[in-house]
């Protein structure tokens, strides 16, 4: 009776086992149907053709957990983004190895250590059904769009009230959860310079070991947030970079499915100057010390009008709207929001009543990116690397005193300088870019303000205020303002 009992209990333990890893297989036949159609389809077109039939499948299964693969990272096979150790990426130690032993690449993938430690891990997770399915929403900036203050904003919130998001289901990644280089409202940042294919050989301010807490932290919280049918909030301007990585992106956001993108529009007549005037301002103490030539804005847009559009608003859409794991891009309009844009983005946009009630209440972010005009800080720099003045403009406030009083006193001469103004060329090619794009993305909007007229009146104020700088060969070689070097102070008190 005792031998009849014990069969019958390993009986029906069999028959347990075989039930779980039917279920098992059935959910990640499921789930991984519905994320290559996601990611290798292209978004809403996706979700809607597979919404009803997946809809049938995992209905019943909203608290099951099922297996995530992707074509391009399958469980157990090579990962070259994984971390081989804290420092350290799988690929950068397979190119050690090729190296050190003088290997080819296949073998020393087969490393023992290697095979052990860079298999891409097994992610497990919730199933949600499609009204459940949370999304990860990325702000995408670009620069000089508004994003400082939509990240102070977030922070500020956040921190005074660490729940108001949550209220309304969105989750924004604290620095621990996030970990990088960037902290307090610019943890987002951590995110897309550990996306950078060479780290800081691709203009990042992270190397592969500075990106090794985010690539143990950030999948822990992902993870977390989407077994909580979570979605997630990241701002970042950088993530408008033309040579993100975004298999790499892809994969630290597993297991979510739906990706949505923010990117802002900015008319490239206020754009341009704005973004030459951050960049500038970035390397004045290289320009001081003459470790590289200031440039003109002139000169500035000349060289470099080609490779900066990469990074403007229209740009940055398109990249990620041709990606096949995003689902959605929504590109905002930054001259028809307005001062409004931080309330719009939550009212409207994301829908989210708590943050918008706080925002209708009077919260305001406590800090801006606003640019200013630095061609008088050129002119500064130029005169003291020509001997005019004896100031050394080691230090930034001894640059900045110098500007002001360089610029009080041209104004007190009632002088009018030489200036150097962009070519028309590239002056209407702008142009007939701006007016396609609007007519493109925004076309009510822009006939709303007198379309093609409206915007030439527009462009042509920007052109004579900001597209022309000061001619300084010709102003130093006229000596018109020597009398105002000869009488420039050495330091200034501060």
């Amino acid at each position: 009776r005792g031998s009849a009992n014990a069969l019958r209990i390993m009986t029906r333990f069999h028959y347990v086992i075989a039930s779980l890893v039917v279920i098992s297989a059935l959910h990640r036949l499921n789930d991984h149907e519905f994320i290559m159609r996601s990611f290798h389809e292209h978004g809403n077109a996706a979700v809607s053709a597979t919404t009803n039939t997946r809809r049938n499948l995992v209905a019943s299964k909203n608290y099951a957990t099922a297996i995530l693969e992707t074509d391009d990272y399958k469980p157990g096979e090579f990962c070259p983004i994984c971390r081989y150790s804290d420092d350290i990426v799988c690929s950068g130690r397979v190119e050690f190895l090729m190296e050190r032993y003088s290997i080819p690449r296949s073998e020393a993938m087969e490393n023992k250590e290697m095979l052990s430690r860079c298999g891409t891990p097994t992610i497990v997770h919730r199933v949600h059904d499609e009204e459940h399915e949370p999304s990860v929403i990325l702000h995408a900036g670009p620069h000089k769009t508004g994003t400082t203050a939509l990240q102070a904003f977030i922070y500020d919130l956040m921190y005074a009230n660490h729940t108001l998001f949550l209220e309304d289901n969105l989750r924004v990644p604290t620095y621990d959860e996030l970990p990088g280089v960037f902290g307090k409202e610019g943890v987002g940042l951590n995110l897309p310079h550990c996306c950078l294919p060479g780290f800081k050989e691709d203009g990042g301010l992270m190397n592969v070991g500075m990106c090794g807490p985010m690539r143990k932290a950030f999948p822990t919280f992902v993870q977390d947030a989407y077994n909580k049918s979570q979605n997630i909030l990241i701002v970042a301007e950088d993530f408008d970079r033309a040579k993100l990585d975004f298999d790499r992106l892809r994969f630290y956001l597993q297991p979510y499915k739906k990706i949505k993108v923010a990117v802002t529009y900015r008319r490239l007549h206020d754009w341009l100057p704005s973004w030459y005037n951050q960049i500038v301002d970035a390397y004045t103490i290289t320009y001081a010390k003459g470790e590289d030539k200031y440039p003109s804005f002139v000169e500035w847009l000349d060289a470099n009008y080609d490779e900066f559009l990469d990074a403007h608003g229209i740009r940055v859409a398109d990249r990620y709207g041709n990606q096949s794991f995003v689902e959605s891009v929504h590109l905002i309009n930054v001259h028809e929001v307005g001062k409004k844009s931080i309330e719009r983005y939550f009212c409207n946009h994301l829908k989210a009543r708590s943050v918008c009630q706080a925002i209708r209440e009077g919260r305001t972010p406590s800090k801006s990116n606003v640019g200013t005009d630095h061609d008088y800080q050129r002119f500064l720099i130029e005169a003291k690397h020509r001997g005019k003045i004896l100031n050394h403009l080691s230090k930034p406030i001894q640059i900045i005193k110098g500007e002001k009083y360089l610029k009080t006193k041209v104004e007190e001469m009632n002088v009018t300088l030489p200036k150097i103004c962009t070519r028309d060329a590239l002056l209407e090619q702008i142009f007939q870019r701006e007016m396609e794009n609007e007519n493109a993305f925004f076309p009510e909007w822009y006939e709303s303000q007198g379309g093609e007229k409206g915007l030439r009146q527009s462009f042509d104020a920007a052109v004579k205020k900001k597209f022309c700088t000061l001619d300084l060969d010709k102003i130093f070689d006229s000596g018109v303002l020597d009398s105002v070097f000869e009488d420039f102070p050495r330091e200034f008190a501060y």
